[in-house]
């Protein structure tokens, strides 16, 4: 699954993901950056443990897309590794 940044640097959660994980609007995330990589974790008052359904239904949708992520460019890389992004 592929998404696009907006020139004010927003992405949008696909609703098929936004709807296996119950997310809403006003959903709040942390943030981390590993490598090349964002990771967002849903940030809940309560933590939430997913039914294995929930967790194959991500798998899928992962595999599913596998090889169509968007390629990074080398400036984009180098500015996260010297911390100016």
């Amino acid at each position: 699954m592929t998404i696009t940044m907006t020139a004010k640097n927003q992405i949008t959660i696909p609703k098929k993901i936004a709807s296996i994980l119950g997310l809403s609007k006003g959903a709040m995330f942390n943030v981390k950056v590993r490598k090349n990589k964002i990771e967002l974790i849903p940030l809940e008052v309560n933590e939430k443990e997913f039914p294995p359904e929930v967790y194959r239904k991500l798998d899928t949708l992962s595999a599913k897309e596998k090889g169509k992520e968007m390629p990074l460019t080398a400036k984009f890389v180098s500015d996260l590794k010297s911390g100016k992004i």
